[in-house]
């Protein structure tokens, strides 16, 4: 599984901070739009989440202010900042990944990628954060880091 990142901080991008920095903009907007110029993070996710967010770009655009073509934009924009890892490289963390969630099976994909790549994942999901909080960044912490020398 070699895969050369160029950045300092490899992160597991979990959908909700990709759809909310569409649609409402703020903190997960100000994220891709400083890595884009500074390059200090690298985005990782799983491939069948590129697939989906291509499925809702038209629910996206409906939820918010934007019209189709912009919202296409703002998400070409952010998926160009995220690098789609095949289940081949992280499925022997399934299992793990299942035992340790429980019953939050939506995010098993997530930290399974995260522990195949010793990396942390970018979400503001609450309940997600109290049964992983070592493996948890908010948007919030990773904007203050943006900030650290």
């Amino acid at each position: 599984m070699e895969t050369p990142f160029k950045a300092l901080m490899l992160l597991v991008i979990d959908p909700n901070v990709v759809i909310s920095a569409v649609l409402s903009g703020g903190l997960n907007a100000e994220i891709f739009e400083t890595n884009f110029k500074e390059e200090k993070y690298d985005f990782i996710a799983p491939e069948f989440f590129n697939i989906e967010l291509g499925n809702h770009t038209l629910k996206i655009a409906n939820r918010t202010r934007l019209s189709f073509d912009e919202a296409r934009r703002v998400l070409e924009f952010i998926v160009r900042q995220i690098r789609f890892i095949p289940l081949k490289d992280y499925e022997t963390r399934l299992d793990e990944a299942r035992q340790v969630l429980k019953s939050h099976e939506k995010d098993v994909p997530y930290l399974a990628l995260a522990l195949a790549f010793g990396c942390k994942i970018l979400s503001g999901d609450r309940v997600l954060k109290k049964i992983v909080p070592d493996k948890i960044i908010t948007p919030r912490e990773l904007l203050d880091m943006f900030q650290s020398p």
